[in-house]
């Protein structure tokens, strides 16, 4: 069993069956490398820069806990030392790591993370099986990581002093793209993607021998010569294999009849490694031109969606690179059908460009729907404009609704829309510059459906204000401007007039105006924090209004125990009326949950409605709770999120406590109200826990040794552990009363520990055995 239990966790590890493809098929491939060697020539070569490697954290999780116990909640003081021991190996060769973690589950992996959801589930039931059978954790067999334990690693390798980056999408492009950019000496991971990306080598975590710090580095080139293919050909390879792009269930026949027409099928083989290898020779008889990628798209059953290929080659091309699958003068417009452009754009006329420009007219992105924008029919483009060597963010202003001549919206690119501009256009420079604006600009996106029309009518300073802000990000560096156009004709006779780079920086203030205002409401603090691995699913929350959560250790049969996501729910819902604001009416937005829990067939997501919680005088803003200062709201900021918990009238008992241990009791509290069927044996458990836990070292708890394990224990240390991420979130919404730092499990949880004292609790056994004589 190789499950992933955990929250975030990628729903494909690449191109099915290709990792062990290259082990048996292509060994030529896999290279054993010392890493302290490669640093070292990177040094002599590069004495300026020292040596990186970027990790897919990942894929890495279930290879760094090593720890013998795993079934008991999480050997955490164990885990925490074998990531600092990972750490100071890699610093005592010189080389630095750079840690990223996926931040999201993509719409696009819905579906595949919902399957393999509910085959955990399976697989879970028959580890409690064992356990009720045996009495003992299964075998390394079936192990499954900790729950919970992606977003705990996040943490720890920040607070060991690691750069930690949550992306906005998932990781692996992310990771390819930093791997290039930074002339990283490679990538380590798991995942045969990075055998695709045209990136810097890529190292094997499953293979590293961290000791001796040699490693299996998978050759590109090496599985090109045996494939008979070049390195251009690789992203369509993993297209036509299946990959996050392009289905399997839609390549069957295209298997078919190149397992028929292939000259390397072997009856030695399995079924996957001879598609493999059919399909590699059906791609190297194809001429590499976007013609020939066409006629693909056209004989392959693809749905109505005829741009899968277009759109799975493109997602593998790094800032700055091209493709011969993909022609430089092909836009994002020219990839949909007629029927396609007809559907996303009713007014033409507002994307003809002057003849003058066209040579130095880059379109970025077109996307219009009628009634999209507030029951308006809308339509928008935006460009890159080029002067020269200069190349500058622009856009075009649309009116708000029929007849109106004062009001416009923006409507802003996408990050994966700005990627794209990057991917097809890799001169245009500054890319940090070009990362500033996409980033705020989706965030923008996704969660303003338009922008606030006051904005139209801001006042001069306060443009200028935001345009200063704006220089003093470096995105552009012009003396003044003057006015901004309040009328379509204002706008086209400026165009007409070849103003462009003033059109430009005037749009690049309202770019900033709509950053100011997320300054304000908190999301681009959000976003900056989740990115920085600072915050718990605050930015997903605000973003999107979506949240998910995977398996836990729990145990199906146990109906006295509510599942984990239900048990916190209520606590979730008074943490979403913190984030979120109500609209007409008072109502709030609905959250959407991907909660896994049994009985939960997860069809469609939960839609939760967010619940004030009981604070004399009501919430406070995110504001207050985020940016205000003094002990009026350090007060505030702890109330709240004691009232999240339905605890705000114990805040003077919690306070006395050191804040790790007031942590762990506002959750035991919560716990002891949520769930009936929880006993006096079950609280005297855990209240020794936390007890005894102190001053026991990582050391210590490796020694301990359990005759036994209960089921029981096991599926409430799990719950627990999960309550440890809702004290995150909450604290994240409330502006951190306490700090992260001690909410994490190695101070208030241990697996084994945990166990151990629930069995005594349970024998019987007196409080002085129960706190091993401990009379303070």
């Amino acid at each position: 069993l190789l499950s992933d239990c955990c929250e975030f966790q990628r729903s494909a590890m690449g191109i099915k069956g290709l990792q062990g493809f290259v082990a048996r098929v292509c060994p030529d491939a896999c290279r054993t490398v010392d890493l302290r060697e490669m640093a070292e020539e990177h040094r002599i070569n590069h004495p300026d820069f020292p040596p990186v490697i970027v990790v897919d954290a990942m894929s890495c999780v279930r290879y760094w806990y090593t720890p013998e116990s795993w079934v008991c909640g999480g050997q955490w003081r164990e885990y925490l030392a074998i990531l600092e021991d990972f750490i100071k190996a890699f610093m005592a060769a010189g080389i630095k790591l750079v840690f990223y973690f996926d931040g999201v589950v993509e719409e696009k992996k819905r579906d595949e993370w919902i399957k393999r959801r509910l085959q955990n589930n399976k697989e879970i039931a028959r580890i409690f099986q064992f356990i009720k059978t045996h009495r003992k954790q299964p075998g390394r067999g079936m192990f499954v990581v900790p729950s919970a334990l992606p977003t705990f690693t996040r943490f720890a390798l920040k607070s060991l002093g690691q750069k930690t980056v949550c992306t906005l999408q998932e990781a692996d492009f992310e990771v390819a793209a930093y791997g290039l950019q930074h002339n990283c000496i490679g990538i380590l991971g798991q995942d045969s993607d990075y055998l695709i990306y045209n990136t810097c080598p890529y190292f094997s975590i499953e293979k590293l021998c961290l000791d001796r710090l040699v490693t299996v580095m998978y050759s590109r080139e090496d599985l090109c010569r045996a494939l008979g293919l070049s390195l251009t050909h690789l992203p369509l390879f993993a297209c036509l294999l299946g990959n996050d792009v392009v289905p399997e269930s839609l390549l069957e026949g295209f298997w078919h009849r190149c397992l028929v027409t292939s000259p390397h099928k072997n009856n030695s083989y399995n079924r996957r490694t001879n598609i493999l290898l059919a399909v590699a020779d059906y791609i190297s008889k194809v001429p590499c031109s976007y013609s020939s990628l066409k006629h693909l798209e056209e004989m392959l059953p693809l749905g109505s969606d005829k741009t899968l290929l277009y759109r799975g080659v493109e997602s593998y091309l790094l800032p700055g690179q091209q493709s011969p699958w993909i022609p430089p003068n092909v836009t994002n417009c020219q990839m949909f059908t007629p029927q396609q452009q007809s559907a996303m754009c009713q007014d033409k006329e507002i994307f003809q460009v002057p003849c003058f420009l066209k040579l130095n007219v880059v379109p970025l992105f077109l996307k219009c729907q009628a009634g999209q924008l507030m029951g308006s029919s809308s339509c928008i483009g935006l460009f890159i404009v080029s002067e020269g060597t200069k190349s500058t963010l622009s856009g075009l202003l649309i009116p708000k609704g029929q007849g109106c001549t004062s009001k416009f919206h923006l409507w802003l690119p996408t990050w994966a829309e700005m990627r794209w501009c990057w991917v097809r256009n890799g001169t245009l420079g500054h890319p940090e510059r070009l990362d500033v604006l996409a980033r705020v600009a989706d965030l923008a996106n996704r969660k303003l459906s338009y922008l606030d029309q006051s904005l139209c009518n801001s006042s001069k300073s306060r443009v200028q204000f935001c345009y200063s802000l704006f220089c003093s990000h470096g995105v552009v560096k012009y003396p003044n401007f003057t006015t901004m156009y309040t009328t379509q004709s204002q706008l086209r006779k400026e165009m007409e007039l070849s103003y462009v780079v003033p059109l430009a920086i005037k749009l690049k203030v309202w770019v900033l105006l709509c950053l100011h205002s997320l300054f304000k409401e908190g999301r681009y603090l959000a976003k900056e924090q989740h990115i920085q691995s600072e915050n718990y699913t605050i930015f997903n929350i605000l973003s999107n209004g979506e949240i998910e959560c995977s398996n836990s250790l729990e145990d199906e049969c146990d109906t006295e125990i509510p599942g984990q996501a239900l048990i916190y729910r209520p606590a979730r819902q008074h943490i979403y009326s913190v984030l979120l604001e109500p609209g007409k009416g008072g109502a709030y937005p609905l959250v959407k949950e991907w909660f896994v829990y049994f009985g939960n067939p997860l069809q469609q997501p939960e839609l939760i409605q967010p619940v004030q919680p009981s604070i004399p005088g009501g919430t406070p803003n995110l504001k207050t709770l985020w940016f205000a200062k003094g002990p009026d709201v350090e007060k505030q900021r702890y109330n709240t999120f004691l009232a999240c918990f339905h605890l705000q009238d114990g805040m003077e008992l919690l306070q006395a406590l050191e804040a790790p241990v007031a942590a762990f009791c506002c959750l035991l509290a919560y716990l002891m109200m949520q769930v009936s069927s929880l006993s006096l044996e079950d609280l005297n458990a855990f209240v020794a826990l936390i007890l005894c836990l102190k001053g026991k070292s990582a050391a210590q708890l490796a020694g301990l040794q359990l005759a036994q394990v209960d089921s029981r224990g096991v599926h409430l240390g799990a719950v627990f552990v999960r309550g440890l991420t809702t004290l995150l979130m909450a604290n994240s919404a409330c502006g951190f009363p306490f700090r992260m730092d001690d909410l994490m499990p190695w101070e208030v949880f241990d697996g084994k520990l945990f166990q151990e004292k629930y069995q005594q609790s349970h024998r019987g056994c007196s409080l002085e055995e129960l706190l091993e004589g401990n009379v303070s």
